[in-house]
């Protein structure tokens, strides 16, 4: 049985602390940048390292979440405006997962905003769940619906879980990439302030 030194396993443990630090830092100072004020969140030291930093712009929350492994980073938004999903969904910078590309059919997408997202990310997302058309009666058959969740996966790293508001081009989506690396995260965070005004 191989037995690890002591001290080895604390030099390794203050290496991730200090790079995760780094990271969460640079991602302050880029939300800092555009006036906006970051919370930061750590692990006890008690539990398994991670850090959290959740900000707000305007009636967006965002959070980015830091697991200490080496996909363990997400990112997650809430009422983020549609415009602004293909951008930070590009920034992940790897291409769609072909195996679920094969699956891609135009014709599933229901609504502008649904079909505007496909259009606007080549395929990546796929169609989950619809929802009745708002003001429909949701109790008939014949009830209209609309693409309301989507999901996609890329080749290398990355999930994302979309919900669309409405069928409509002013619909707001809550938007969460799971299973990112440091840079992807990073990333993602900087489409997005990339787009935003400053407070």
């Amino acid at each position: 049985m191989d037995y690890l030194d002591p001290r080895y396993e604390a030099r390794e443990r203050v290496a991730r602390t200090v790079q995760h630090s780094r990271t969460a830092r640079a991602t302050i100072r880029l939300l800092l940048t555009r006036g906006v004020r970051p919370r930061v969140t750590r692990s006890r030291p008690s539990e398994s390292p991670w850090v959290e930093v959740t900000f707000g712009h305007c009636g967006t929350s965002g959070r980015w979440f830091n697991a200490y492994t080496r996909h363990g980073h997400s990112v997650r938004f809430n009422l983020l405006p549609l415009s602004l999903v293909p951008a930070v969904l590009a920034a992940v910078g790897d291409n769609p997962d072909s195996e679920e590309a094969a699956f891609h059919d135009p014709t599933d997408y229901q609504g502008d905003a649904a079909r505007w997202l496909d259009e606007q990310t080549a395929g990546l997302l796929g169609v989950v769940d619809s929802r009745p058309l708002p003001g429909s009666d949701e109790e008939a058959s014949d009830t209209p619906t609309y693409t309301s969740e989507l999901s996609g996966r890329w080749q290398v790293e990355g999930i994302a879980l979309l919900e669309l508001s409405s069928p409509h081009m002013t619909a707001v989506c809550n938007l969460e990439i799971l299973r990112l690396s440091e840079t992807a995260a990073h990333a993602v965070i900087t489409a997005y302030m990339n787009q935003i005004s400053p407070h």
